[in-house]
C-alpha cells in the first residue's frame, strides 16, 4: 500500500473539503458516455490544487466527456532523486482520501518488456503522480487501475524506449498522463513566453525539437521527458486546453510556475 504523502498540503485531506474544491473546479458534470475512451494522452500539472487544480480540471473534464477508463498510466518526474532511471510501481495499491486504487496487472508486463525490476523507493515521497488521482477518483470512482511510473532519466532515448513499450500494452480505455509543470520561478511574462515555446513544439508533435528548445531557452519544465514520452507514442493531434501561471491564483507575478492542460489523441 502506498499511502498519501501530500494530502493535507497539496490538496485537502478531508473528503468534504476535497469534494467542495472538485465541485468548484468541475461544476455540474454531464452524463458519462458508456463507451471506453480510445487510448488518449493527457498533459496535466502537479502543483497544489489551489495553484494548478483549475488548469488540471480542464483536461480531466475533456477526458470524462470522451468516455470511461479502465487503466491509467501516470508518468511523473523524479523530484526527490531517489530510485532508478525508470521506476515502475509493480503491484499493490495506492490510497488517497477517496479510497484505494489497485495497480494494473500490466505493470508486470511492462517491467518484463523494459527488462527492469519493479521499484517502490522513487514513489514514497514523490507528489507528481499522487496529485492526479483525486481528479480521476472524483470523476470515475475507484473503477480503474493504475500503472505509476517515475522518470529519473528524462533523456530522449529513455522517453522513446518507454513510449515504444507502452504502445505494445495499451488498448481501449487507457489514459496515459504526463505529469508536468512548465517553467519555474521566473516572471509571469517570461514563464508564459517559455510555455508558448513548448506549446509550439507540442503542436508539431516533435519530441526532438521540444528537447532542444528546453535546453536552448533554459525552460525549467520538470516533466519534459514525460511529455516527450507521449509525443513518441504516435498521437496525431494535440488540443491545448488551458495555459497559465501560478500568478493567476497566487497573485505573485514575479516568481511563477507555468501550468498546461493538453490532450493528445488520434
Amino acid at each position: 500500500m502506498r499511502y498519501p504523502v501530500v494530502a493535507g498540503t497539496f490538496y485537502p485531506e478531508k473528503i468534504s473539503e476535497l469534494n467542495d474544491l472538485m465541485e468548484e473546479f468541475f461544476g455540474e458534470l454531464p452524463d458519462i458516455p458508456k463507451n471506453y475512451i480510445k487510448p488518449t494522452g493527457l498533459i496535466s500539472p502537479h502543483a497544489g490544487f489551489v495553484y494548478s487544480g483549475k488548469t488540471a480540471s480542464y483536461g480531466y473534464y475533456e477526458i470524462f466527456k470522451k468516455g470511461k477508463i479502465k487503466s491509467v498510466i501516470i508518468i511523473g518526474p523524479n523530484h526527490t532523486g531517489i530510485g532508478p532511471n525508470i521506476s515502475v510501481f509493480p503491484e499493490g495499491s495506492w490510497l488517497t482520501p477517496y479510497g484505494e486504487i489497485e495497480i494494473d496487472e500490466k505493470a508486470k508486463l511492462l517491467l518484463s518488456k523494459l527488462q527492469i525490476k519493479g521499484d517502490y523507493s522513487a514513489h514514497h515521497y514523490e507528489h507528481s503522480i499522487e496529485v492526479q488521482l483525486p481528479f480521476l477518483q472524483y470523476l470515475y470512482g475507484n473503477t480503474f487501475k493504475i500503472i505509476p511510473i517515475i522518470l529519473g532519466d528524462q533523456s530522449l532515448k529513455t522517453s522513446k524506449m518507454l513510449a515504444q513499450v507502452l504502445k505494445e500494452i495499451i488498448d481501449d480505455g487507457t489514459l496515459i498522463i504526463a505529469s508536468s509543470d512548465l517553467n519555474h520561478y521566473e516572471s509571469h511574462e517570461l514563464t508564459i513566453k517559455k510555455g508558448k515555446i513548448i506549446i509550439k513544439d507540442l503542436k508539431k508533435l516533435d519530441p526532438e525539437l521540444l528537447y532542444e528548445d528546453i535546453k536552448e531557452y533554459s525552460i525549467s519544465a520538470c516533466g519534459y521527458g514525460c511529455i516527450n514520452t507521449l509525443l513518441y507514442m504516435g498521437f496525431d493531434k494535440v488540443r491545448i486546453l488551458y495555459h497559465t501561471t501560478s500568478a493567476e491564483t497566487f497573485g505573485d507575478y514575479n516568481r511563477t510556475v507555468g501550468y498546461l492542460s493538453a490532450i493528445l489523441e488520434k
